[in-house]
C-alpha cells in the first residue's frame, strides 16, 4: 500500500496569512485528529523553508502569501517530496486558479469560506484511508518509543500513532481506523478480551499484535483466544518477528 512519510504522527503545513482562517483550519483539523502535529507559517519564505525541511503528510497553501507564490511553492515542494499531498486554498473560485494549481502537482483545491470544516474532515478522511495505519497502543515510553521509530525507518510510508492507555488508544482507533495495531497486553485497567472487541469494531480490517515483556509462551494461548492474530515480544529481540509479521501485512519496506 502507497503513502507518506510520516514518524510519529501525521504533520501537516498550513502556509496562510490570514490568521483567523489559519487558527479556525487548525482548530478542525486538531478537533478531529487529535494525533496531528500542525506547524503554521504566514509567508512565502518561511513556508518553503518549513516544507523542505522535511516531508509533511498534508500541506494547506494559499495562493497567495507575501514573499512568495503558493503556486511557485507548491510545483517546488512537490520536485522534492512528490509524496506530501499539497491543498491549494484561496478565496477565489475561478477555473484558471483550479487548473494553474493543479498544473503546479496540487492534488487538492479549497474554496475559502466555501469549504465547511466537515467537508476538510472529509477530504482529510479519505486521504488517510488510502495510507497504511498503525496504532501503538503500549504503556511503558521507552517500548512505544522503539516501535514508532522502528517503523517509520523501517516503514518510512506509514502513518503511525501512538497512546500509552485504553482510552486514549481507543479515541485514536476510532478516529484512524488502523490496519495493524501493537497492543500491550500487560496494559493496566483492561480486560484484554474486551479491549481487542473494541479494537476490532472500531477498525475492523485491524490486525492485533500482541506484545509482552513476560514469558511470551503464558500468554500466547489466551491471547490468540482473546482475538490477538499474533504474538511477539515487547522488546528488541522481538523486532525481527515484528518486521517479518509488517513486511507480510504491508507488502514490504518502501525504498527512501
Amino acid at each position: 500500500m502507497g503513502g507518506i512519510k510520516v514518524c510519529q504522527m501525521v504533520h501537516v503545513l498550513i502556509a496562510e496569512d490570514n490568521a483567523a482562517y489559519r487558527q479556525s483550519l487548525h482548530q478542525v483539523l486538531t478537533g478531529r485528529f487529535p494525533f496531528m502535529h500542525i506547524t503554521e507559517t504566514a509567508d512565502g519564505t518561511d513556508a518553503l523553508h518549513q516544507a523542505l525541511s522535511r516531508q509533511y503528510d498534508l500541506i494547506f497553501m494559499d495562493i497567495r502569501l507575501p514573499q512568495g507564490n503558493g503556486l511557485d511553492l507548491t510545483r517546488a515542494i512537490k520536485a522534492v517530496f512528490v509524496e506530501s499531498i499539497v491543498c491549494v486554498i484561496t478565496s477565489h473560485d475561478l477555473p484558471e486558479y483550479r487548473d494553474a494549481a493543479f498544473r503546479n502537482g496540487a492534488d487538492r483545491f479549497l474554496v475559502k469560506g466555501d469549504t465547511t470544516g466537515e467537508e476538510i474532515v472529509a477530504m482529510v478522511e479519505s486521504l488517510l484511508q488510502t495510507r497504511f495505519r498503525t496504532l501503538v497502543l503500549v504503556s511503558d515510553a521507552l517500548s512505544r518509543k522503539q516501535l514508532v521509530t522502528l517503523l517509520s525507518v523501517r516503514w518510512p510510508v506509514m502513518i503511525v500513532a501512538e497512546a500509552e492507555n485504553v482510552t486514549e488508544g481507543l479515541g485514536k482507533a476510532a478516529v484512524l481506523k488502523p490496519d495493524l495495531v501493537l497492543l500491550d497486553l500487560r496494559l493496566p485497567d483492561s480486560r484484554l478480551d474486551e479491549l481487542v472487541q473494541r479494537i476490532k469494531a472500531a477498525s475492523a480490517q485491524a490486525r492485533v499484535i500482541g506484545m509482552t515483556t513476560d514469558d511470551l509462551q503464558a500468554y500466547r494461548a489466551s491471547a490468540m483466544g482473546c482475538g490477538v492474530d499474533y504474538c511477539v515480544p515487547l522488546d528488541p529481540m522481538g523486532h525481527t518477528q515484528l518486521i517479518a509479521i509488517v513486511n507480510d501485512l504491508h507488502g514490504g519496506p518502501v525504498p527512501h
